[in-house]
């Protein structure tokens, strides 16, 4: 394709591939058929379905540095060094060290270690079919530094939590962080994934993330995202549940000023089971979208899809829960849940549960709310001695409970929960 011919929102990231060079040789091809395919879908419109809500034109307009950055930035809160891998603007620039009994059974690789050791490229760097966020999976893998590949070794146990930190830092900087977690059969663990950035620069992060969870296994995820509040963070998640595994995802949308996420989880296999469990803040200005779709493709199959956003100022976020029941997954169990909260007048949310059901000996329901406080708990709390920002707190804080609870990592969910606090208390020093 010739580079002169690109339309101008495009060239950046064509010129960005070709400064980067064969650094991985045997991946060039892949990279290159993956490029041109970002190339050839463009930039999403609002006239897309998947993108009705969310408009990237001001991503289309700005330019990124793809200079990599030098050091990690010591202001950005990291989990202890012992169960951490730090990936600076997609480079891992830190792991555990092997054999570590706290993460016995865990090994973390980069893309090239693992080919190296002898693994396909196909089976290492995929991308993706369908869903909006499709062809930044593309560009995610046409310029990848790396990829971080995490493996749980059949029957693991692991005491403690792997943490991912990615770190964006620089200067109108772009990155592509890449992560693979592969988890054997009966083997447990969490894994804590954690996106950050300072507020100081407007920048692009495309993360892409893909989970395998083998036969009888079960895998928590904790993701937070907390990037700047300048940076354009759109991410994809795809996981494959295997026979009789369970995946947990407990997801923190709490960062960014244009932030999309697709979470795909596909039930592959008898008995597999996903719970995927949100909560989004979009205050200020900021846009949250979150599409979330669970695939069961065999019998006696589970999913609970629980989201629950808080909006203020004038802030707008997006839910769209979509559940497949395929013809050969009978006796499945698909459970979707969207609550939504309005603290300001000039706020939003859209939501858009679905379901679309092929097999007919299954249960299958779905429920969107979405209202403002209740003025009667209101003027209770103030009749209990509590201002008004308060009483507005306390009842928001209430209101995400229900998602906080469920988060069984302690660490996390006290992290979490200070953020909510923190933003709350800014957001309502007056009534909204």
């Amino acid at each position: 394709m010739n580079a002169v011919a690109l339309p101008a929102a495009l060239a950046p990231y064509r010129a960005a591939f070709e400064s980067a060079g064969a650094t991985l040789p045997d991946t060039a091809a892949l990279r290159s058929a993956a490029l041109d395919h970002f190339i050839a879908a463009g930039f999403p419109s609002t006239r897309d379905e998947a993108w009705k809500y969310t408009s990237l034109r001001r991503l289309e307009s700005r330019r990124f540095s793809d200079e990599p950055a030098a050091a990690a930035d010591a202001t950005l809160r990291s989990p202890a060094s012992g169960t951490r891998v730090l990936v600076v603007n997609g480079r891992m620039l830190e792991a555990p060290a092997a054999g570590s009994p706290e993460l016995c059974g865990i090994r973390v690789r980069t893309l090239a270690q693992a080919l190296a050791d002898g693994e396909p490229l196909g089976t290492l760097l995929r991308i993706p079919t369908g869903g909006g966020t499709e062809r930044f999976a593309a560009l995610n893998a046409a310029l990848s530094p790396d990829a971080i590949v995490v493996d749980v070794a059949d029957g693991a146990q692991p005491s403690a939590a792997l943490h991912v930190s990615l770190q964006a830092t620089g200067d109108s900087s772009m990155s592509f962080p890449r992560l693979l977690v592969r988890v054997g059969r009966g083997a447990s663990a969490q894994v804590v994934v954690h996106h950050s950035g300072d507020d100081d620069a407007e920048r692009f992060v495309n993360s892409y993330v893909e989970i395998e969870a083998g036969p009888d296994s079960s895998l928590r995820v904790y993701r937070q995202q907390a990037q700047g509040a300048r940076t354009f963070h759109i991410e994809r998640i795809e996981a494959t549940v295997g026979q009789r595994a369970s995946l947990t995802v407990h997801d923190a949308e709490l960062g960014g000023s244009i932030s999309r996420l697709d979470l795909h989880a596909r039930l592959a296999a008898p008995g597999a089971a996903a719970e995927l469990n949100g909560l989004f803040l979009a205050d200020g200005a900021r846009h949250l979208d979150a599409h979330v779709r669970v695939d069961h493709l065999a019998p006696h199959t589970r999913s609970l899809v629980d989201y629950r956003g808080v909006a203020a100022s004038r802030g707008r976020a997006v839910f769209n829960g979509k559940a497949v029941v395929h013809e050969d997954a009978q006796k499945s169990d698909a459970r979707q849940v969207s609550r939504n909260l309005l603290l300001s007048p000039g706020a939003e949310i859209d939501t858009k549960p679905e379901l679309e059901i092929y097999a007919d000996d299954v249960k299958c329901s779905h429920g969107a709310t979405t209202g403002q406080l209740d003025p009667a708990a209101l003027f209770y709390l103030r009749s209990r001695g509590l201002d008004e920002s308060q009483a507005r707190s306390a009842l928001t804080r209430a209101f995400a409970a229900a998602i906080l609870s469920r988060m069984d990592l302690p660490a996390f969910a006290e992290a979490v929960h200070a953020v909510l606090v923190d933003r709350l208390a800014r957001l309502l020093d007056s009534p909204a």
